[in-house]
């Protein structure tokens, strides 16, 4: 009698669709259409092994897009953070599709979609920055960290924002810290004061936790099953 490994992979999507705050009421609306493009246009190359059908505008002031791990989800949304500069909210749907894949996310539909539209709306309804919805576990929990993560940075200042992300996308270390000192033309003892101000050890703290409880729901799932061969 011996044993054999069987693999359960279990197809799941994550669809991500966001719409800006009270867009009918920006002022030149037309530039922050332009910087949603350039966004996206980021995030699609920055994200690629990732995206499953390309983030796209929808609706003049929405966007959309479907990847295959939760894991860069807070990457994605430091991104449009970063380059739309106005709130926006985000409706993430957990689930499967219903047609085949396309390179045109409008072509795609199935029950990540129904759950993105559905979040989308509740987060619009209930003012907060994200909510989720699918076949997930712990999913207020979840939803709650990205929250409060989210609440933190939008309450930044422009240039805690900006030393900040520089200091993120950089490394997170001693040798970000000089850099990020030389760029903005400060001391060292300012550049950890602004990590302090802005919370980011917290962030940083909150990011980890999320990352072990999508590392727990999103692994391939094995069993060892008897073979009487």
């Amino acid at each position: 009698m011996g044993y054999a490994l069987i693999v359960r992979v279990s197809t799941m999507y994550i669809v991500l669709t966001g719409d800006l705050k009270s867009s009918r009421q920006i002022k030149g609306r037309y530039n922050c259409q332009l910087k949603l493009k350039k966004a996206l246009k980021s995030i699609n190359e920055a994200f690629s092994n990732y995206i499953v059908s390309q983030f796209r505008i929808i609706g003049g002031d929405g966007f959309q897009g479907m990847i295959s791990k939760p894991d860069v989800i807070l990457d994605i949304y430091f991104t449009l953070f970063e380059k739309i500069d106005h709130p926006f909210y985000l409706g993430v749907g957990i689930g499967n599709i219903s047609t085949p894949l396309s390179d045109f996310i409008e072509e795609i539909d199935g029950s990540a979609f129904h759950f993105s539209s559905e979040a989308l709306s509740i987060a619009k309804r209930k003012k907060r920055w994200i909510i989720i919805r699918g076949n997930v576990e712990n999913i207020d929990l979840i939803e709650c960290i990205f929250n409060l993560i989210f609440d933190l940075i939008w309450g930044w200042t422009q240039r805690r924002k900006e030393i900040i992300l520089f200091y993120r996308k950089n490394g997170e270390n001693s040798h970000s810290i000089d850099l990020a000192a030389h760029k903005f033309k400060t001391g060292i003892r300012n550049i950890y004061k602004t990590l302090e101000v802005g919370k980011y050890s917290l962030i940083k703290y909150a990011e980890n936790i999320l990352e072990e409880e999508f590392k727990k729901q999103f692994k391939i799932e094995s069993d060892m099953v008897q073979n009487e061969n």
